[in-house]
């Protein structure tokens, strides 16, 4: 099989923990897109942020972002595909976050609020790279419907706390874990699979003719619905359970394996 659009997740799958991309996995990047493949990036990072690497990487096709939440052109930096959910969620979220004393932040438009802020500056540049609005009161302080909300604490206690808060929400919003960090909420119908979905329809390419890379739970749709579904030999199993194949580790090239052996010179399907 011939694969024409490859979406690759960040972090834990492009990045490594210092946030680099190796040299090898630079190089088959580079000889894929030279053969006419197209490439994207899927993350829950917001699109000031991914702009650095598809900057780094040339990447001209529309990058998902928000883990699926919101596609942006890389060439105009407008949205060309939004997923949002609606302040009466927002009410919802913030008193379950209230009641429990969680590290709660909302996205809105490339920004990003919280009531309590609970990092430093240097935590919230690493993983997020976006403006820091701290406000009195979420539900009256966003300038519009959010992109997602996010959860900060400990690897422990989000496996713990996710029953509740897919019970709380599970109905009206999309939950992930997309990093030991971090536990998310999305609008029900943004997925990274959804979006990587209509991209492909965008640009006429068939779903046999996709590959994905991931990492994490929230990697774990377009896993499943790409035609073929790699996950990293770091994944969680939620991903791993969702793959085609699993490739090594971020730290041993893993994505340049999945290129290499499926698109370029030891290709086969």
């Amino acid at each position: 099989m011939s694969y024409r659009l490859i979406a690759l997740d960040l972090d834990g799958t492009l990045l490594k923990e210092d946030l680099t991309i190796s040299p090898r996995v630079r190089q088959a990047l580079e000889r894929a897109a030279a053969a006419g493949v197209r490439l994207t990036l899927a993350t829950g990072r917001g699109y000031p942020s991914v702009r650095r690497w598809a900057g780094e990487l040339g990447i001209v096709t529309p990058v998902i972002c928000y883990q699926g939440a919101v596609v942006t052109d890389t060439v105009t930096h407008r949205r060309v595909y939004q997923r949002t959910f609606g302040r009466e969620i927002v009410r919802d979220v913030v008193a379950f976050a209230r009641a429990r004393d969680l590290s709660l932040t909302l996205y809105v438009a490339d920004e990003i609020y919280v009531e309590n802020k609970r990092h430093s500056d240097a935590f919230y540049d690493k993983w997020f790279g976006l403006p820091v609005h701290r406000v009195d009161d979420l539900t009256t302080a966003l300038p519009g419907d959010p992109d997602k909300f996010l959860i900060v604490g400990e690897e422990d206690e989000l496996d713990a706390l996710r029953p509740d808060v897919v019970g709380a929400f599970g109905g009206r919003l999309q939950i992930v874990r997309s990093h030991r960090y971090f536990l998310e909420g999305l609008a029900a119908d943004a997925s990274k699979g959804h979006a990587l979905a209509w991209l492909a329809d965008e640009f006429g390419i068939a779903r046999e003719e996709t590959m994905a890379i991931g990492d994490s739970g929230n990697d774990r749709a377009m896993i499943a619905w790409a035609g073929l579904g790699v996950a990293m030999g770091n994944a969680s199993e939620e991903a791993k359970a969702a793959a085609d194949w699993v490739a090594p580790g971020v730290d041993e090239d893993g994505v340049a394996e999945a290129i290499e052996r499926y698109c370029l010179d030891g290709a086969h399907g």
